[in-house]
């Protein structure tokens, strides 16, 4: 982008190529920059219809670039059966976003010397198992090798219940569960360790989660669209969570529980809100540069995760990010402080590739090349090789995926449930048709056949009887 002229106009009294800078000049170097942000705005409403185009953005998009917000628009449905579209003001659930900010929380502490980042987690669990080996540091790095609560079926059914968990029975699916790895020693993403970290902030501070979240972050930067209970909120911005959207199909699907969901992923809020996040953290309102350079820094070299923030390296940038993704609802969350550039998008629909559209943002922003979506096609595969993917597939829990050869198509069939019919789009893999299914079929040698079923934040494997 070029300079904004303001800068020029401050330089009028230099001489350049032989004239001076006049008040004629300087209108024409705005009128310039005026095209050019112009040319901005539209190249982001083009991404972003890309990407809607094929039933991957339904939300809000907000962004801001050198001193001001140069795009701010909302597409597709806040409620598709009542056809109220989403608005800028639309609230959208955060999910793992929220990680972010129970890592501010925790540094925040920290810089008040109420607890350190080396604290082991025995100071404030004792009963935790090895928790004086693991330490704080370690649950905000993903390091700490705890067992992924999501992993257990209980938990996961509870997450589609409105049943208020109590502290004991959540910890009660990890903190038996054998460590994956030593603690420092590797990375995993990991929900649990956030869940404990919001444990460590209500005994550090004598308050709930929430409401520390409230006097330490969302009050100071005014963040009265933020909040932490979705299935309770009453607003006539509240978005509907959908699994699936386009223009001929909706599949809602049902809000995640909160009281499991907690520090690693409550959180709901609106664009203009988040904005205000990205500006509190860029002018060091709640911690000071110093802490947040250190949560901005990577903690394990090769795995680009600091305290709460994922830190890539795009186009010789370093980009502070992370995202988040529940069934209904995905965000987005991108920034370069120094380039005071920020990328918020939040949507109400599960979508794998909001960050891969953030990230597109971005390379348009500076210049870079990109990629679009294209919609999915069918290719003609050959008869033999779609009588070879045929037969009966059993999953984990003995139930039946049935693939069906007839007249040259392949169909597939849960249990008793209606056949549909799948289309190639390589040669092992597949799709159906408006619908976000993605279907592969493995067959290596000496190894059982398998087919592994897609479907949002869901993932199936069978093998072939």
């Amino acid at each position: 982008m070029r300079r904004q002229s303001a800068i020029l106009v401050l330089l009028c009294s230099i001489f350049v190529s032989g004239i001076f800078c006049s008040p004629l000049k300087a209108q024409t170097e705005t009128n310039i920059s005026t095209i050019d942000q112009e040319k901005k705005k539209q190249e982001i409403d083009s991404i972003i219809r890309t990407y809607a185009a094929v039933n991957k953005f339904n939300g809000t998009a907000l962004v801001r670039y050198q001193n001001k917000i140069i795009f701010e628009k909302s597409y597709g449905w806040q409620n598709a059966e009542k056809k109220i579209p989403n608005r800028n003001e639309s609230v959208y659930q955060i999910a793992s976003l929220t990680k972010s900010f129970t890592a501010l929380m925790i540094i925040k502490l920290g810089e008040e010397g109420k607890l350190s980042v080396h604290d082991p987690v025995s100071k404030f669990i004792p009963d935790y198992p090895r928790g004086n080996e693991i330490t704080i540091e370690h649950l905000l790095t993903h390091t700490s090798g705890i067992y992924e609560a999501l992993r257990n079926k209980e938990y996961f059914r509870l997450l589609h219940t409105g049943e208020i968990i109590t502290k004991n029975k959540e910890l009660s699916f990890f903190k038996n569960e054998p460590l994956d790895f030593e603690p420092g020693t590797q990375f995993s993403y990991t929900n649990s360790g956030y869940i404990l970290l919001g444990i460590i902030i209500e005994k550090v501070t004598g308050l709930s989660y929430e409401d520390a979240v409230r006097k330490i972050i969302l009050n100071p930067l005014k963040m009265t669209h933020t909040g932490f209970n979705y299935l309770a909120l009453k607003s006539p911005y509240k978005t509907v969570p959908y699994s699936y959207i386009s223009k001929t199909k909706q599949e809602k699907t049902e809000i995640w529980n909160s009281t499991l969901t907690g520090p690693a992923g409550q959180i709901y809020s609106t664009a203009e809100d988040l904005y205000s996040y990205y500006k509190g953290l860029r002018d060091y309102k709640i911690v000071s540069k110093e802490t947040f350079k250190k949560a901005a820094t990577p903690y394990l070299s090769g795995y680009g995760y600091g305290y709460g923030w994922f830190i890539d390296d795009l186009y010789g940038k370093k980009l502070i990010n992370h995202g988040g993704n529940i069934e209904g609802s995905t965000s987005y969350f991108a920034m370069l402080p120094e380039e005071d550039l920020s990328i918020i998008l939040l949507n109400n629909i599960t979508s794998k590739k909001l960050e891969k559209a953030g990230n597109t943002i971005l390379a348009a922003l500076l210049e870079q090349p990109y990629t679009l979506p294209q919609p999915k096609k069918e290719v003609t595969l050959n008869t033999d090789l779609l009588k070879k993917y045929a037969g009966n597939y059993k999953l984990a829990d003995d139930s039946i995926i049935h693939i069906l050869y007839e007249n040259g198509q392949l169909f597939i069939q849960n249990n008793k449930d209606p056949k549909v019919r799948i289309l190639a789009e390589k040669e092992n893999e597949f799709f159906l048709q408006d619908d976000d299914t993605e279907i592969s079929f493995i067959f290596k040698k000496g190894e059982k056949d398998v087919v592994m079923i897609k479907k949002g934040l869901s993932s199936k494997t069978a093998e072939k009887l």
